[in-house]
């Protein structure tokens, strides 16, 4: 019997750090933390943690504040974080687009849209995740929502239907949940959360007119947009407490807490944080006290082989791969053969998948030995693993690590 294994080998849980742009303290801050984060070096704020967390960008800033953005204010002039974010989009480290920029002060117009689509397009890159910003002028929003204007044909803001020029496929329109793990097991404190949630859904929130979270604790859901368009909502944690904060580098010390990533573990779920981590971000007094050793604590995990780290793309893909891929099999006396088709079957529609797009999938097997595992007619070299946490042994096509480039 062939089945999927629900993280890559040999992990527990997953995890990926969604941090949007927002009042990011400085360029120099936001190198050295994804330097940080991401590599193995030392710099200001100390010893590379070898991870691979993702950021997030807007290409205009129309909010009357300092802000890093990819071109100045309104103008098509490149700003000094464009060269960096050019390498993060080559590397896959900056796949978040925040929205086309912060409009804070409003003005959005559909040419916006058109001046970051050619630009993308000129660099060849595609960006996978889209997050909603802000507040109420910051009408590009995409959503079923009064403000949200940008999938509405007819408005100054439309702009859904570029999407598919820069490859987007996952939209953040503004749940959050205070649930550790989404599509985890159904333990006492995620069942007792989601109770909670839905509790105040029907009392403190019944009049709300924004996004609140999904009462199934799902990290994906299907959504149709204004246009007809469909595609993958999903939701972002926030924190176990209850309340929003500034989500800035203080708070994210509180938000990856051992205890916050020991419960995801136990929980066996998927889990995209809600952060700004660029925030408030001191180079000359350095990282908050505690934030270096919960961070030091998730690598900890990952080299355990617990926790799965990845970006806010490459979570969603995998998520999205492994839990609608149907493969065949052909077994004979010699071998076994798992066949991967072109095509997934999703709630949003069919899926073309790519061989990069199969990366960690995990299928538990009988016989690894005699396992193969073919797509495109090509066979794919796989590893084969001892048992898991579980008991059960398994064949996995390789994860490959981003490379990072500073």
């Amino acid at each position: 019997m062939i089945s999927i294994r629900k993280f890559p080998y040999p992990y527990q849980a997953a995890l990926a750090i969604s941090s949007d742009i927002d009042n990011a303290s400085s360029l120099e801050s936001f190198v050295d933390i994804m330097i940080l984060l991401n590599s193995n070096k030392i710099n200001k704020l100390g010893h590379g943690l070898g991870l691979e967390v993702g950021n997030s960008f807007w290409f205009f800033n129309n909010s009357g504040k300092k802000q890093l953005s990819y071109f100045n204010r309104l103008t098509s002039k490149e700003s000094e974080f464009a060269p960096y974010c050019r390498e993060l989009w080559s590397s896959g480290h900056l796949d978040v687009l925040h929205s086309y920029g912060n409009f804070d002060c409003g003005e959005f117009q559909r040419k916006y849209a058109e001046i970051a689509v050619n630009e993308l397009k000129k660099n060849n890159v595609a960006i996978p995740v889209w997050v909603n910003h802000g507040i109420f002028p910051n009408t590009q929003s995409v959503g079923n929502y009064d403000h949200m204007l940008g999938a509405i044909p007819g408005t100054k803001e439309y702009h859904m239907d570029l999407a598919d020029n820069i490859g987007l496929e996952y939209f953040w329109m503004g749940k959050n949940t205070h649930v550790i793990g989404q599509d985890g097991k159904p333990t006492l404190s995620v069942k007792g959360k989601e109770w909670i949630q839905l509790l105040m859904k029907k009392t403190r929130f019944r009049n709300e007119k924004r996004p609140l979270y999904d009462d199934l604790n799902s990290l994906l859901l299907p959504i149709k947009f204004q246009d007809s368009r469909t595609a993958w909502e999903f939701q972002r944690w926030i924190n176990a407490w209850g309340k929003e904060t500034v989500l800035d580098v203080n708070d994210f010390a509180q938000q990856i807490s051992k205890g916050v990533i020991q419960t995801l573990i136990h929980n066996s779920g998927f889990m995209i944080i809600y952060t700004h981590f660029n925030e408030n971000v001191s180079i000359t007094n350095g990282l908050p006290s505690g934030l270096l050793e919960n961070l030091k604590y998730i690598q900890q995990q990952q080299i355990e082989g617990k926790l799965f780290v990845t970006t806010t793309s490459r979570l969603l893909k995998f998520k999205e791969v492994s839990s609608y891929l149907k493969c065949s099999t052909i077994k004979d006396e010699k071998r076994n053969q798992i066949i991967i088709p072109r095509i997934i079957e999703t709630p949003v529609g069919q899926k073309r998948i790519t061989k990069k797009d199969l990366q960690g999938i995990t299928f538990y097997c009988e016989e690894p030995q005699k396992t193969k595992v073919f797509f495109k007619d090509h066979e794919l070299m796989v590893a084969t693993n001892s048992l898991d946490e579980i008991g059960k042994i398994s064949v996995s096509i390789p994860w490959e690590p981003l490379e990072f480039p500073w």
